[in-house]
């Protein structure tokens, strides 16, 4: 059994192979690569799964069960007042009690279901949207704000963590800035829209309070984190949240308001900025500047939401940011390296997708989420900057993240399967993807768009109104400033544009008005149309989409395609109906009922059906929702289609141009070397730290280690670096042929044994054993290794380098390209002692350890050259003996020689392993021992548990690493005094490297028993 346990831990000993496949799931569907072995769409639908999503998103949320009073204070679907909920396999929806506590992510939930649906509009002219935005703002606005005597009067709670959920908010609960400005935002849009006067109303007196209380001293943050921090039991630190307020501000400044005292809100967004741009973007490598935003706990760690922000608003300004495309690039991937570093989490790339968590605290497995949202801001800057590799780092990010609905409305957020967050929080299993979905839809719609279809996908001004004709799209915008332009994909080619009425004309670009038109291969169109100072714009054409008109209710159609819409009327007298399809009641029904007037809507639609004949049938119920005064269901139309198309999803994508990464580079701006070759700082690499591990603090080199570095004109690439026992660096690439060149220099003082490093390139060892400083023939010296004829695997170069024999490795800077690359240095390897008698082991006694560490859930350290691993969900300590003489009580400490050993407990049921990786002769014999003390104290400790142990366990390996076999362990499991356990044996024809390991397992807690470790050893007998 011991032998089977440690096993099941050896994924945290050996690191995750590069380029895991993670076995033959992702989320909720089986793995489908394309001919290159990149991640590939599992939806065949023609629509597309992105658009696949979008549907099950919106549904999901058009059919959610209400709440009603007296339970809530008004009627509307419980994720008004709700972030709880359960589904079923078949999708049934069950809401479960709410705590004061859980009813904290209102505001963000709200901020995402009224932008969400604002988008949802524009591309789908679902009018039922309306609805669904209209009963959030008034619920917000009704019972969510602080009292008028309040500091911040009439102000957003926008945290309710304290009050009645389902009723009025308490002002005592958080008052979170950054959150309301981010709901702020989303109901400007909204007003837009729908144009509800109070709306806009409120938005501008949040405006109003945000500049009035902004503090405008050059290098202060103009506001804090809360309007109330003596309600909130962590500091008031407003960082990148900043960029929030900033949004806000800019779209009411963008509507013409400037405040209550005219040019106070620009004023404020200007000390915002300038905050923002001093301040916030010289320290953009610490690891709370993109972070403190998540509403329930201080969250000072890089996180997906202020990174997307902060990314988007600078893309979106860059006349005030003219540095943009390098802070963009820099930050949004800075989030990879630093998301990825928990063993818990295991951030890494799945068939060529990175997937990762939200943040370097949260969420296990649930690595989904976090890539859709950023996968939005990956894809604008590619649009934005014309940029390859961010148009792939978004197109592989989005399909695999998609992999997680059911067409149900069920959401598996686990990588390998099930549910960690989805399965609670359903802000972010439907409204949050709908939103992210769309946006990343709307910036590639060439990729993702629905084919045959026709939709609005991107609009620089928020949409009033779309009519999805036959041959006839018209759409009016809300305001038509100058470059006011839309994005349109559509199944035929426009004969006729016209803008207010007046023709617009083609043109082959728009740096005037008119429109655009790119033939898309599976026979859409893109269209993209300019039309300053007109809102109404409408695009005729020979649609191959068919259309009856409908008379009366109920109604049954047959039609043979693959996609139908159902257009119809909504009305404050709207009501319900049933749609059933081919004879199967659907999930979703049509509700026509709105808070204002809407003809020529869609009321339902159904993309992706099997070609060939369908009925549907349209049944009324004869009531309306809660918030009806009726019960009409007005059909006007079916429209219906059977035009095919192959969408495509990029298949063979990437950059195939040279890419030069500096480690542990930490300015704003490229290095440009004397070739005039730019050298970005690299963030694509992952380090398993361990839970909320500083990556930049932990392992980046971001001060020069050495100025003069010789035989080289560039002496910039070989300053900085970084440093870890394990690290992999992927390389986003094309398919084709790429060199590689890993670039070094020395700087450290270590023997020979610390300074060995193995590379493995697309997990095949290059080179075992490597010393740079050997290689070079001194410190400070300029080392480049090359490796040419490197195919990518699953769409990526995946170079890994470790210490081979438990040090750390090191790395200055690596250059891929396409080609061959001629050149660079032979690699002197270090190599296996082979006399004997000498003790192998590097600090075997523990003599140069000090102090200590502790950890958890894979969490590791290195002590002394001892690689420490904490296994055990509790938290577990390895810590040098002599210092227990300040803890008696705990046990004095005792050696079996010499002044130190190494204590080993936890806080209770403990697993703590402890390593070292040494060269050996292959065919040797070698005697491996350690002495250990188990100590019971007051009869609760070691021994007492079933499954206490001290091990000693050998491991033969073929290279380091790569284990070949294990032998039966050596174990004590009673206390007592000093004993040594000892193992020898012969080492196999293959083995050159032995894992020395000592495992603990021990069930009491530290104030009642530990386990010490003396006098290791590991040495040749013949």
């Amino acid at each position: 059994m011991e032998q089977l346990l440690f096993i099941l831990f050896l994924p945290f000993l050996l690191s995750l192979v590069p380029g895991q496949d993670g076995g033959k799931r992702y989320y909720a569907h089986q793995v489908v690569d394309d001919r290159y072995g990149v991640i590939a769409p599992w939806y065949k639908g023609q629509d597309g799964q992105l658009s696949l999503r979008v549907r099950v998103a919106a549904e999901t949320m058009k059919r959610y069960p209400w709440a009603l009073p007296p339970n809530s204070v008004v009627p509307a679907p419980h994720y008004v007042f709700s972030g709880a909920w359960n589904i079923a396999e078949d999708g049934t929806i069950t809401i479960p009690p709410l705590s004061d506590w859980a009813n904290g992510d209102l505001g963000q939930r709200a901020a995402y279901v009224i932008s969400s649906l604002v988008d949802y509009y524009r591309y789908s002219g679902d009018a039922y949207a309306i609805s669904l935005i209209s009963v959030t703002v008034d619920y917000l606005l009704d019972y969510c704000l602080t009292p008028a005597d309040h500091p911040w009067p009439n102000f957003l709670i926008s945290v309710p963590n304290r009050g009645k959920p389902y009723g009025q908010a308490d002002a005592h609960g958080f008052i979170q800035l950054d959150v309301t400005a981010e709901v702020g935002l989303a109901i400007l849009k909204a007003y837009q829209m729908i144009g509800d006067t109070r709306w806009l109303e409120m938005a501008k007196h949040w405006g109003d309070l945000f500049a009035e209380k902004a503090d405008l001293r050059p290098g202060m943050p103009p506001w804090g984190r809360y309007a109330n921090p003596e309600d909130v039991p962590w500091e008031d630190i407003q960082t990148g949240g900043i960029v929030f307020i900033l949004t806000f501000l800019d779209e009411l400044e963008r509507l013409g308001y400037t405040g209550r005292q005219p040019g106070s809100i620009p004023k404020a967004r200007q000390a915002g900025e300038n905050y923002l741009r001093e301040v916030l973007l010289p320290r953009w490598l610490i690891d709370d500047t993109w972070g403190r935003n998540y509403w329930d706990w201080p969250d000072p760690v890089q996180a997906e939401n202020v990174t997307e922000f902060v990314v988007r608003y600078m893309m979106e300004h860059p006349e005030r940011f003219p540095n943009w495309k390098t802070d963009c690039r820099n930050i949004m991937s800075l989030f990879i390296n630093r998301t990825s570093v928990s063993p818990a989490s295991n951030g890494d790339v799945y068939h060529g997708a990175w997937a990762y968590p939200e943040s370097s605290g949260c969420c296990g497995r649930s690595l989904w989420y976090g890539p859709m949202e950023l996968a939005t801001v990956y894809a604008q800057y590619a649009v934005l900057a014309g940029d390859e590799w961010a148009k792939e780092m978004a197109r592989r990010q989005i399909i695999l993240a998609t992999y997680d609905v059911h067409e149900t409305g069920v959401v598996e957020d686990n990588i390998d399967g099930g549910q960690i967050v989805a399965g609670d929080w359903f802000k972010i299993a439907h409204p949050m993807a709908l939103k992210h979905t769309l946006a990343v839809m709307s910036w590639l719609p060439e990729t993702f768009g629905a084919a045959p279809e026709n939709h609005i996908m991107r609009s620089s001004a928020v949409i009033t109104n779309v009519i999805y004709g036959v041959g006839n799209i018209s759409y009016q915008t809300y305001a038509a400033p100058e470059g006011v332009h839309e994005v349109l994909r559509l199944a035929f080619p426009p004969q006729e544009v016209l803008a207010d009425g007046e023709p617009l004309a083609q043109r082959e670009d728009l740096r005037a008005p008119g429109y655009v038109v790119k033939p898309l291969p599976c026979g859409d169109f893109l269209v993209e149309i300019r039309h300053d100072s007109k809102r109404n714009v409408s695009i005729k054409g020979n649609d191959p989409q068919k259309e009856e008109r409908i008379t009366s209710v109920p109604f049954s159609f047959r039609f043979k395609g693959n996609q139908v819409r159902l257009i119809g009327s909504l009305g404050p007298e709207g009501g319900l109906a049933e749609i059933y399809i081919d004879g199967q009641k659907q999930l979703v029904g049509i509700d026509c009922w709105s808070p204002i007037d809407k003809q020529k809507q869609v009321l339902y639609y159904r993309s992706g059906l099997p070609e060939g004949e369908h009925e549907i049938k349209v049944v009324p119920l004869g009531k309306g929702n809660p918030r009806s005064k009726g019960a009409k269901v007005t059909l006007e139309a079916i429209q219906w289609s059977d035009a095919r198309g192959d969408n495509g999803f990029g298949e063979g994508g990437g950059p195939r141009e040279t890419q030069r990464w500096i480690f542990g580079y930490p300015n704003r701006t490229d290095y440009i070397d004397s070739k005039g070759n730019a050298w970005r700082s690299a963030t694509e690499f992952i380090v398993r730290l361990g839970h909320l591990a500083d990556m930049v603090k932990l392992a980046w080199w971001t001060e020069p280690r050495r100025y003069h570095i010789l035989n080289t004109p560039d002496p910039e690439i070989y300053r900085y670096g970084v440093h870890a026992q394990d690290l992999t660096a992927y390389f986003t690439v094309a398919p084709g042929s790429y060199y590689v060149v890993l670039k070094f220099t020395e700087s450290r003082d270590l023997p020979p044994i610390s300074r060995a490093m193995t590379i493995e390139i697309n997990g095949k060892e290059m080179v075992s054993g490597f010393d740079v400083e050997a290689t070079g023939g001194g410190k400070g010296r300029r080392v480049d290794l090359v490796f040419n004829d490197i195919q990518p695997e699953h769409g990526v170069i995946a170079v890994r380098l470790r210490g081979t024999y438990g040090g750390e490795a090191i790395v200055q800077a690596i250059e891929v390209g396409p080609g061959r690359k001629e050149g660079g240095a032979q690699p002197v390897l270090f190599k296996a002692e082979e006399r004997t008698g000498l003790n192998l082991l590097t600090n075997p006694g523990f003599e140069e350890t000090t102090s200590g560490s502790l950890g958890r859930m894979g969490d590791r350290v290195n002590l002394g050259g001892w690689n420490c691993l904490f296994l055990s969900p509790s938290q577990s300590y390895a810590w040098a003996e002599a210092d227990y003489i300040r803890h008696p009580d705990w046990g004095l400490p005792e050696f079996h020689s010499g002044r130190q050993a190494l204590r080993t407990h936890s806080d209770g049921n403990g697993h703590i392993v402890i390593y070292q990786d040494v060269p050996v002769v292959p065919g040797a014999t070698y005697r491996a021992g350690v002495w250990v003390r188990a100590v019971d104290l007051q009869g609760k400790g070691f021994g007492r548990s079933e499954g206490d142990r001290a091990s000693l366990i050998i491991q033969e390996m073929a290279s380091c690493g790569k284990v070949i076999l294990e032998h039966s362990p050596v174990s004590l499991r009673e206390a007592g005094p000093y004993r040594e356990l000892v193992k020898e044996f012969k080492a196999t024809d293959k083995t050159t490297c032995v894992r020395f390991i000592l495992e603990a397992v021990i069930g009491c807690k530290y104030d009642e028993g530990h386990i010490t470790w003396d006098d290791c050893s590991l040495v040749r007998v013949e």
